[in-house]
């Protein structure tokens, strides 16, 4: 393992920092010493065969979003060259890599999680589990699929990932994530064939062909509580509370609480059988009004076909946020009445409910990882460039999610990445003067020496100008 500090990445990145340091805190450049990202790579395998090293190209385009750019092709049209020495092969090869990005994420998050105490919080932390769609136009993309997405209500052509996340008191933390495959695909859509038989690209792979939504959330349930990652509660929607699922959850340690869809799935009281409508119907008349909530809330304990015991919360009034709402948009139409069911029968009916809303956390990330982080716009054909989007757009809602927990400033992640925007955009105003002053003074003295044979002397006085041009920032302090 290795674990010396970062003093400084190779390229030229630090460069292009040091004449500015004063004016300018890139506070991600220090996480990446601060949070070892280095001694992860390397534990991971992730390690330099050729080129640039690993932590270098990462930390190019960890930064990419910041910049407004979002492939590797717009950042080598841009004049940046001071950020990064690394061409476009480089880049390439190292997104299409069939790297052990899983360990070095889960590595990563341990750290995270030392640093910020889960385990002081760990009877009020949630896991939460949610699907989403990343819409492809490719046709040459392996393994693509065609799906269903929720937001646009209707199948297009890409791929389904099943998300695991974290929720703390404080923050939301992505965790891990699988695919999942359909059985419709298009006709030019190539299977992809790893290397590496029995690395990490391949086993995800196969899990997306064999594995069913349930059996993968159950399978990353586990490799997280065994990661030692601490929570009570599993948050999860309508799709996943089914009886089976919850008590396969159970058996793990963990509570569930989750939205009921209006099936024909039985609940008992005592002997009796009941649906969700006909034991709404039964007991509706207990409605009570919680002035917390604003909302009229009735619990009553059933337990399932197989003897899995729990909760049924009824609420009325009770409203789905809609993150895709825009202004004059049509409102989607809410049930009159909705039910939340759990295992743990010590909550009341207040607690379920509150503890339901912070299921939406995961929506929320989902909607600033696409719009901002580029969750999903990868444009690689590769299946492990695929693999690495996701890993990139976790990795970087993970580090805004850290420096939110110790900025008390910034009161959102998106007024975090906003800060990050405007630092990162700064430096790129600066580099491109930078480059401008450069290029014209070498350019000056290049046609001097065309018209006239300089002698030793003078060519020792152009290069003292030079040397003092090059350690010379007249920039700082510039504001504009």
């Amino acid at each position: 393992m290795h674990n010396r500090k970062i003093v400084r990445f190779q390229g030229q990145i630090e460069t292009a920092l040091k004449n500015f340091r004063a004016d300018l805190e890139l506070r991600l450049k220090e996480l990446f010493a601060v949070l070892h990202i280095q001694s992860h790579l390397t534990a991971a395998g992730i390690r330099k065969c050729e080129g640039f090293r690993p932590v270098h190209l990462l930390f190019v385009l960890t930064s990419l979003v910041f910049l407004h750019i979002k492939t590797v092709h717009d950042l080598l049209q841009r004049p940046l060259t001071s950020l990064f020495q690394a061409q476009k092969d480089a880049f390439y090869r190292f997104k299409k890599a069939e790297w052990s990005w899983g360990p070095f994420y889960r590595r990563f998050l341990a750290c995270l999680g030392k640093r910020l105490h889960w385990s002081e919080t760990a009877q009020a932390n949630c896991f939460i589990l949610d699907t989403s769609a990343l819409s492809k136009r490719g046709k040459r993309l392996e393994n693509l699929s065609f799906v269903y997405d929720h937001s646009q209500g209707k199948t297009v052509k890409g791929y389904e990932i099943l998300a695991l996340g974290l929720l703390t008191p404080r923050n939301f933390y992505p965790v891990n994530f699988g695919h999942h495959f359909s059985h419709t695909a298009p006709a030019q859509a190539p299977e992809a064939r790893p290397v590496k038989t029995r690395g990490e690209v391949a086993r995800r792979l196969q899990e997306a062909r064999e594995l069913t939504k349930p059996a993968l959330a159950l399978k990353m349930l586990k490799a997280a509580l065994a990661q030692g990652i601490p929570a009570l509660y599993l948050l999860v929607d309508a799709w996943f509370t089914s009886p089976t699922f919850c008590q396969e959850v159970k058996n793990l340690g963990l509570h569930v609480i989750g939205r009921l869809k209006r099936d024909r799935t039985r609940y008992y009281r005592g002997e009796a059988g009941y649906t969700l409508d006909q034991l709404y119907q039964a007991h509706k008349h207990r409605l009570v009004k919680a002035p917390a909530l604003g909302l009229s809330l009735l619990r009553v304990p059933v337990s399932c076909g197989h003897g899995l015991k729990g909760a049924i919360v009824f609420t009325k009034g009770y409203k789905e946020p809609d993150l895709a709402t825009r202004p004059g948009g049509k409102i989607k139409a809410e049930p009159p009445w909705a039910a939340f069911f759990t295992t743990d029968l010590s909550l009341t009916a207040v607690q379920v409910v509150q503890k339901y809303l912070g299921r939406w956390s995961i929506e929320v990330f989902f909607k600033e990882a696409k719009q901002r982080l580029g969750l999903g716009q990868e444009q690689g054909r590769s299946f492990a460039a695929q693999v690495y989007s996701v890993i990139q757009a976790f990795f970087r809602y993970s580090l805004l999610a850290y420096l939110l927990e110790h900025d008390e400033q910034s009161q959102t992640i998106g007024d975090l990445f906003r800060q990050l925007e405007e630092e990162t955009g700064k430096l790129t105003y600066l580099e491109r003067l930078w480059q401008y002053l450069a290029t014209f003074l070498k350019t000056v003295l290049n046609t001097l020496a065309q018209f006239c044979d300089p002698g030793p002397q003078f060519r020792a006085y152009l290069d003292a100008i030079t040397n003092t041009f090059n350690r010379f920032s007249p920039l700082q302090g510039c504001e504009t």
